[in-house]
């Protein structure tokens, strides 16, 4: 499991490196994103369906990491922090 989260910091970390749509955002141009997921995991919750719940938790985990990482550029906090 740690090797996985490692690899999906590290994708989020590149991804903020190197992709223009990533290194442009802030903590407020992701804001409605992160609440459409919230919408989207809550009508997978209300279906049952396990599937979409497990897709939308991995898209809000990354939100977290990207959150994490527009902090830590900052000087505000890390994901060690958060978790």
């Amino acid at each position: 499991m740690q090797e996985a989260f490692l690899r999906l910091k590290g994708i989020m970390d590149e991804l903020r490196e190197k992709c223009p749509w990533d290194k442009k955002q802030t903590i407020q141009t992701l804001r409605a994103q992160t609440i459409e997921e919230l919408y989207e995991l809550t009508d997978s919750i209300t279906a049952s369906d396990w599937k979409g719940i497990k897709e939308e938790l991995g898209d809000l985990m990354l939100h977290i990491l990207f959150y994490s990482r527009i902090a830590s550029e900052q000087k505000q906090f890390n994901i060690e922090d958060v978790m």
